[in-house]
């Protein structure tokens, strides 16, 4: 895009949302071949006086992930200026994506993106998407809300720019309810409040779209879902089974999520008190699914869309599941508990055994049960059954900015799983338990259907900041299973 084409700011009035506020900030992203000229867009699109700013402008060397703060004078106040570096590469989405979040997450209240690219509706809404996630903070109860968002943005066309603004908005409403589901006490959240906030957000998000049924525990005997009853067993507080439904005509898409909203590791207590202190995010997988489907559904997501979604604690009360029980899942299959801390598989079980009676189109399921496979905090893993569905789910993982990693599946792992009293075991016994393993599993619920299983447990929670984002909960895969459910079609 040339600076000719530059000439729109969508913004009801930049220079009013700049100098509304103290502490108000402008980020500009600026590729390395572009170096140099932040100042010159400042002055020329916002009316900065940038004099004398431009020996530090020319100083900065825009390597992805570096970035400058100045203070500048516009309209008689000083605002503080972040020039961020995109990197040498070409102006991509997933930069612009990592750019602004890094800058929401600094505090920043607003935002201007100046650059050039050819892909603007795609930049636009990666800007927008990614500054409106990265400026969420925590909200404690009772405490202050949010910060008021401005997100200015040079844009040549307005139309095509509420559209997607308007995408952005939902998916990063999305992306921060889940965020704050995860980062929520484990007292704060037990399975019967985690249906409450499904439900609730339901309402708010797409209201009327979306049906949201609660099963108790009289209901999961009749569906024979074992494994959520016996990982629950331990807990004083009920478990419970939630089922969303965005109904349609088409070929059904079933998805399943992992909802357990404290892991002690039951019997087999975890001994890390480190990791223990995270176990709370291990109910990641059910509220991204939740969120997925009430984002498409606001999205106008043709369904049929069913999710299943069961919600345990799994504590070691005196009534706990053991090592060596046996527990029956919805068609008749049964798993050998080896490891109750691997409960996270026995609850998915139950969901893709039912899910799978319901003969859905495609079936993707999503629990933080391992360390991703051992793909690192960048990314989530997954494995399937088919190569076109798991070349879409990661393809949906692209576009959503939520990047995916496909691992393989072998016949082979299936030998590590056996049982003399049951037809599988939940965990190996003589070699490490793994992401491979657990999806060797679950593969055995889910029939004939078409089935991808996302772990996202190296990425739902950040034990340390990983560029862009912040320690603390990521929101993964929220936006990958928006863009599969309700696909972008504006992309330049």
């Amino acid at each position: 895009m040339s600076d000719a084409a530059l000439r729109r700011v969508y913004s009801r009035d930049l220079v009013d949302a700049l100098t509304a506020r103290q502490h108000t900030e402008v980020v500009v992203g600026i590729p390395v071949s572009r170096r140099g000229r932040g100042m010159q867009l400042l002055s020329d699109i916002a009316g900065f006086d940038c004099a004398d700013a431009a020996s530090a402008d020319q100083d900065f060397d825009a390597h992805a992930g570096s970035h400058m703060t100045l203070s500048l004078p516009v309209s008689g106040a000083a605002v503080r200026v972040t020039l961020v570096g995109l990197g040498a590469g070409d102006i991509g989405a997933a930069e612009l994506f990592d750019a602004a979040l890094g800058a929401g997450a600094r505090g920043n209240i607003v935002s201007l993106l100046a650059l050039e690219s050819p892909g603007m509706p795609e930049a636009l809404g990666a800007v927008a998407q990614g500054h409106a996630i990265g400026s969420w903070r925590y909200q404690r109860h009772g405490g202050p809300g949010a910060p008021a968002l401005s997100v200015a943005v040079v844009c040549d066309d307005g139309t095509a720019a509420d559209e997607v603004l308007a995408r952005a908005s939902t998916v990063a409403r999305a992306t921060s309810w889940v965020r704050q589901l995860v980062e929520a006490p484990p007292n704060a959240l037990r399975p019967s409040s985690f249906a409450q906030a499904v439900s609730d957000f339901a309402t708010e998000l797409a209201p009327g779209a979306v049906l949201v049924e609660t099963w108790d525990e009289d209901v999961l005997t009749q569906h024979g879902f074992g494994g959520t009853l016996g990982v629950g067993a331990g807990s004083a507080e009920p478990s419970l089974v939630l089922a969303l439904q965005v109904p349609g005509d088409g070929p059904l898409t079933a998805l399943a999520g992992k909802g357990i909203t404290f892991d002690s590791g039951g019997v087999n207590l975890k001994r890390d008190a480190h990791e223990l202190s995270w176990m709370k995010s291990d109910m990641a997988g059910a509220a991204s699914v939740a969120a997925a489907v009430i984002a498409a559904a606001a999205l106008g997501a043709a369904g049929p869309i069913t999710a299943v979604l069961p919600v345990a604690e799994n504590m070691p009360g005196s009534r706990a599941l053991r090592p060596g029980d046996v527990l029956t899942h919805p068609r008749g299959r049964t798993t050998e508990v080896v490891d109750t801390d691997c409960e996270g598989r026995l609850v998915l079980a139950d969901a893709l055994e039912w899910l799978a009676a319901q003969t859905p189109a495609r079936i993707v399921d999503v629990g933080t049960l391992t360390d991703s496979g051992g793909v690192g905090t960048a990314f989530w893993g997954c494995w399937g059954t088919s190569a076109d569905l798991t070349a879409e789910v990661i393809e949906a993982g692209r576009r959503g900015f939520d990047r995916g990693w496909a691992l393989p599946l072998h016949h082979t792992y299936a030998a590590q799983l056996p049982s003399r009293v049951a037809d599988i075991a939940n965990a190996p016994v003589s070699v490490p338990d793994s992401g491979q393993l657990a999806a060797t599993y679950l593969r055995s619920f889910v029939g004939s259907a078409p089935w991808v299983h996302i772990d996202n447990g190296s990425a739902a929670w950040l034990v340390d900041p990983a560029h862009p984002w912040p320690a603390g909960p990521t929101g993964t895969p929220v936006r990958a299973l928006i863009e599969l459910l309700a696909p972008t079609t504006t992309l330049a």
